[in-house]
């Protein structure tokens, strides 16, 4: 055994690839089996950690990517991901290469962006990058809350269902004024502040404009609001 090799099975978990399907132009659908014991306290909305660059080594940005778990069955002990290839980058070119049985290497489950449990009302916004994210968020909000989402890309194309529908987003084809477009939207729709928790996810800048718009414009509580970056241009690593 390399001296690679033994790091890696120390520091991560293992599985195997039992399914692999290309929902759409820009997203593989896979599922996982999770060799070993389950993911112990895992939290509907945290993610992981995955191995991609194996032929990589000699950069550590293109080692590994952050994929959010879409769908955890507990009693078969699989797991389902959705991988974006937008970027083309290492992940994109790690999805397209893998083989049923092919094993993969991860860490975790982790990450913070979870519901917020003592919400009445659930507002989801967000890129095609997030949207399983989304989803897997929206399955667990419980079933006497309320709970919508507006998704936006350039393309319905991009957009993709639910494993195990539970509620649609709304979806808006964005242009070069998304910021705008999205805002314009939530304000057409309505939004009750009262016991309200606001996830917003996706690209770093709309991040960043919808966190300031419920804010300073609407008056939310930073404890409300839940902003995560999914990407950034030209950054890699981020996904």
């Amino acid at each position: 055994m390399s001296i690679i090799q033994s790091i890696i099975n120390k520091t991560f978990r293992s599985a195997e690839l039992i399914h692999k399907e290309q929902i759409t132009p820009t997203t593989y659908h896979i599922r996982i089996k999770i060799n070993g014991d389950n993911l112990k306290n895992y939290i509907p909305g945290q993610q992981l950690r995955v191995l991609v660059g194996l032929d990589n080594m000699m950069s550590l940005s293109n080692l590994v990517r952050t994929y959010s778990i879409w769908y955890y069955d507990e009693l078969t002990n699989q797991a389902d991901l959705a991988v974006c290839i937008f970027s083309n980058g290492q992940g994109a070119k790690w999805v397209q290469n893998l083989e049923y049985g092919d094993t993969i290497y991860f860490r975790g489950p982790e990450g913070k962006f979870t519901l917020s449990p003592d919400a009445d009302n659930h507002l989801f916004l967000g890129d095609i990058s997030s949207l399983a994210h989304l989803y897997e968020l929206n399955r667990h909000t419980g079933l006497m809350a309320k709970a919508s989402g507006i998704v936006y890309s350039s393309s319905k194309e991009h957009y993709f269902d639910d494993i195990y529908p539970k509620r649609n987003f709304g979806f808006l084809e964005s242009c070069a004024n998304t910021l705008e477009d999205l805002i314009a939207e939530i304000s057409w729709s309505g939004v009750s502040k009262e016991n309200t928790a606001v996830y917003i996810a996706g690209e770093t800048s709309i991040c960043v404009g919808l966190h300031n718009y419920f804010k300073k414009e609407l008056n939310f509580s930073p404890k409300q609001i839940k902003t995560k970056p999914f990407w950034h241009p030209h950054k890699k690593g981020l996904e």
